[in-house]
């Protein structure tokens, strides 16, 4: 996308919701080139984490079609948290599903959106609604919400979502301790708010990594990668051009339970090397070394 994505001629506008809907639907980001590491994603993916349900779906482009929308980078931001702090697979599979929860529009509203021809049929429109995750993103456009959740570790799908207001309406009904009781679990703090603030800024671009490392992006990459399925890590070749990594291949090994999953992971389109290990003419395990170039 050579023009910048910027938010602001939707920022605490609510007079045209058709424009906004075609804007943030639209697929616009190439997965290679946001703020976040492309191996990642693709990993992501083979897990369903990034299979957020949508009432509204991507609108038909003739760009690329493994391009995303907003409504998808903002999912993808809250799963590379999510991540970061700990959470498991299933944790965030959980915590999709909650975010799922479908809210029906009323008819006229319905039969508006179904008239936006912008938007690709589906039963999905004709339904017609919104789910709880769309919500918190037109919201915090529309009305400037600065929504913070609180994610709970022994139960992550019984998340706290909270904006000034609600604090202000807790502590005027004398239910502020509601609010410190969620508080003062031990939770991890996510800004909802600080994923859209790079788009609310033109006079820096919304991709820039804002934090000061001694690292190249390359040598970041490499961390990362590292740092991934790390306990069936075996090897690692990393090669340099003129002292700036460029290629890596990551060496694992897998125990097999059965046979005939081996085929999954062959007929997985990668650049890769499979050495299958067996005993007694059982298998037991395999290495499998893989190809990435940074």
């Amino acid at each position: 996308m050579e023009d910048k994505f910027v938010l602001n001629p939707y920022f605490g506008e609510t007079t045209d919701p058709d424009s906004l809907i075609n804007y943030i639907y639209t697929p616009l980001f190439l997965k290679t080139k946001i703020d976040v590491l492309y191996f990642d994603i693709l990993n992501w993916e083979k897990y369903d984490l990034l299979d957020i349900d949508l009432g509204l779906g991507t609108i038909k482009t003739d760009y690329k079609k493994t391009a995303i929308s907003f409504v998808q980078y903002v999912w993808i931001k809250m799963v590379e948290a999510l991540i970061k702090y700990g959470f498991s697979y299933d944790d965030i599979r959980a915590i999709n599903a909650k975010l799922s929860r479908k809210l029906h529009f009323e008819l006229n509203y319905n039969q508006k959106i179904a008239e936006n021809k912008a938007l690709q049929t589906s039963d999905n429109h004709k339904e017609g609604y919104v789910t709880d995750f769309e919500k918190y993103v037109f919201t915090t456009i529309s009305f400037k919400k600065k929504y913070h959740f609180f994610f709970y570790k022994d139960a992550p799908t019984d998340f706290f979502v909270f904006d000034d207001d609600l604090i202000r309406g807790l502590n005027e009904m004398n239910m502020g301790d509601y609010f410190f009781e969620k508080f003062n679990k031990d939770h991890f703090s996510f800004s909802f708010y600080k994923i859209f603030e790079p788009f609310l800024h033109g006079d820096s671009h919304q991709f820039d990594n804002r934090s000061i490392s001694m690292l190249s992006d390359e040598e970041d990459k490499v961390l990362r990668m590292i740092r991934r399925n790390y306990n069936e890590l075996k090897s690692i070749t990393i090669r340099f051009n003129q002292s700036k990594p460029t290629h890596l291949e990551i060496k694992t090994t897998k125990q097999v339970s059965a046979e005939s999953r081996i085929m999954e992971h062959i007929q997985k389109r990668d650049y890769s090397t499979i050495v299958i290990q067996t005993v007694d003419g059982s298998v037991v395990n395999f290495e499998n070394t893989k190809k990435y170039k940074l």
